[in-house]
């Protein structure tokens, strides 16, 4: 058994440890329930945020995610959308093309 505390400097020392150990345990839970919490922040997140690069004058190496979605939707619908798909078969195609055109140097 742990010997009892003398004075009442070390009782609120080990009080103080323990509402710290708390606080982080509550900071810890609100972190991780975040995405249950908000769904749609990290769908959006996802769907609407390019690859992010670390260095400043760096291109991004991919493309957004909504771009591989449509790819995929098309690929798999695109035919059976006639003239419609066909052109957003096209966009799709050209989109990369024109990132690079308007893009600075």
């Amino acid at each position: 058994m742990s010997k009892a505390m003398s004075t009442s400097a070390e009782r609120k020392m080990r009080k103080d440890l323990i509402r710290l150990r708390m606080d982080m345990y509550r900071q810890q839970l609100l972190y991780h329930s975040q995405p249950v919490r908000h769904p749609l922040s990290g769908i959006t997140s996802l769907l609407f945020s390019s690859n992010r690069s670390s260095k400043v004058g760096e291109e991004s190496a991919g493309s957004p995610m909504w771009i591989g979605a449509a790819t995929v939707f098309l690929a798999l619908f695109g035919k059976r959308l006639g003239k419609v798909g066909k052109l957003a078969r096209l966009a799709i195609t050209a989109y990369p093309l024109v990132l690079k055109i308007k893009s600075p140097r």
